[in-house]
């Protein structure tokens, strides 16, 4: 036992206290915020300010006082506004919004002018330009086709407003064909036109046809409603979802509690797969530069693979408490949610964990005493790695619906087990009590027997050198020892 202590302290001291490992685990987390900071900033990012003009072709002679209305500077700056209060109306939902609020010098009117401000700034200068209903389509298509889109002070003074967009918009748009349907419009666009930009002409344009609709159907006009009163009647109402736990009322997070079952498996995967590809990894180096043969001559191969299999599990539970201390601690602090983690789920983490870890890692020592380098390896770590990545591939299905029978057969299926229980335990349905008991059984003989094999694996392929075994040779070593 003692000879299995010092193996297995080599084993976790080579491991973690190396600068590699110490930046590795510092370094992921970081990682994970510049890369959420980035699509962040990203989604949110604006290019160059482009000014043209939005021609149209008003066939129905009942949209361009709506339009001209729409694309007015007064109507502009409205609609600036209004995106301007909706963005800071979703910061102030955000957990960092509401942790601001009451903050002194935290003006969120203040914060609404800079956004409006910024957005202004950044935002396309649209002009329209009003053709002859009777204009000819294809004629006025030409300065679309021929517009060079440049950012504004870019631009060849001769061509500085170039023609972006021409919008055909026929009869049938505002009053009704004889079927009783409302026909479409044509829009036309410059090459390489900002997909933003196209949006809002078209959602210029078709609310500026739904306020003529409105105006123009003898119906409404007869019961004195304006589009304004219709609008607001046919408007979403705004929803405040709450969600009712045992501590009472908390804010609902809608589609992020689907982030919870997916954080708990990516923390068993990155710490078994941290953990055994190192037992992989120094298991090869050794044996490669005769460092297991001097090794061997002080213990016994059971004893130097459960020495490297037990120090190699010290560092995956070093991992698993890093990385889980930080998302619990996110959850509280942050999203001051701490319903989304029971107890009981971080219990199974840990038993499903040591569940996975022995199996992953008694396939590695076996591969690393089998092969002479890692290149050997990688043919025998194929069928492990897909075993191991099939749930990550199905966890939406199995969070949506843990029950299954997907779900349930794959939870019996050893090797695949615990990382779908985890899923399972932490999605959208209690888990039927008599699945977890059988689950960790099954779990347990499949790591009994894997450990079985690779001992006997081990003992053979740790001094055997020269060409790498197939499948068929280890089963034999199996046999043999």
């Amino acid at each position: 036992m003692n000879k299995i202590f010092w193996v297995a302290w080599r084993e976790f001291a080579t491991t973690v206290f190396t600068k590699g490992f110490l930046i590795g685990v510092i370094m992921t987390p970081l990682m994970l915020l510049v890369v959420i900071g980035a699509m962040a900033w990203l989604k949110d990012f604006k290019g160059p300010r482009i000014h043209g003009t939005v021609a149209v072709i008003d066939q129905s002679g009942m949209v361009t006082a709506g339009l001209t209305k729409r694309f007015s500077p007064e109507e502009l700056q409205k609609e600036t506004e209004a995106s301007a209060k909706q963005a800071v109306e979703q910061m102030q939902k955000t957990p960092v919004g509401e942790a601001m609020q009451g903050v002194p010098g935290a003006n969120m009117e203040q914060a609404a002018g800079m956004a409006a401000s910024q957005i202004a700034a950044g935002g396309p200068q649209l002009d329209l330009e009003v053709l002859d209903s009777a204009a000819d389509i294809e004629k006025e298509k030409e300065p679309v086709k021929i517009a060079e889109i440049k950012a504004e002070g870019e631009a060849d003074p001769k061509s500085a407003n170039p023609r972006l967009a021409l919008v055909v918009i026929p009869a049938d748009a505002v009053s009704v064909k004889p079927d009783g349907k409302f026909g479409g419009i044509q829009a036309y666009f410059a090459q390489r036109l900002d997909g933003e930009i196209e949006d809002k002409i078209e959602r210029r344009v078709q609310e500026a046809i739904i306020d003529a609709r409105i105006e123009n159907d003898k119906r409404l006009a007869a019961a004195g409603m304006n589009p304004t009163v219709v609008r607001d009647i046919v408007a979403r109402p705004a929803v405040e979802s709450k969600t009712l736990t045992k501590s009472g009322e908390k804010k609902s997070l809608g589609g992020l509690t689907m982030l919870v079952p997916m954080g708990f498996m990516m923390l068993m995967m990155i710490s078994v797969m941290t953990s055994g590809s190192s037992l992989l990894t120094t298991t090869v180096e050794e044996k490669s530069s005769r460092v297991m043969e001097v090794l061997l001559s002080a213990v016994s191969p059971m004893q130097l693979m459960t020495g490297k299999i037990i120090g190699q599990m010290g560092v995956g539970l070093l991992i698993l408490a890093v990385y889980s201390g930080l998302g619990v601690g996110s959850v509280v602090f942050l999203l001051k949610r701490m319903d989304l983690i029971s107890t009981e789920s971080l219990i199974y983490l840990v038993i499903f964990f040591f569940i996975a870890y022995f199996l992953v890692a008694s396939l590695m020592a076996a591969i690393g005493s089998a092969v002479n380098d890692m290149r050997e390896a990688q043919t025998l770590m194929t069928p492990v790695m897909l075993l191991i990545m099939l749930p990550w591939m199905i966890w939406f299905v199995i969070q949506r619906a843990p029950n299954s029978p997907l779900a349930v057969t794959l939870s019996f299926v050893p090797g695949m087990n615990p990382f779908i229980m985890v899923i399972r335990l932490c999605g959208s349905e209690p888990v039927p009590t008599w699945q977890i008991p059988v689950a960790i059984a099954v779990g347990v003989v499949s790591v009994v027997i894997a450990a079985w094999a690779a001992a006997k694996v081990f003992r053979i392929g740790a001094l055997m050198y020269g060409k790498p075994p197939d499948f068929k040779t280890l089963l034999r070593w199996i046999r043999m020892a």
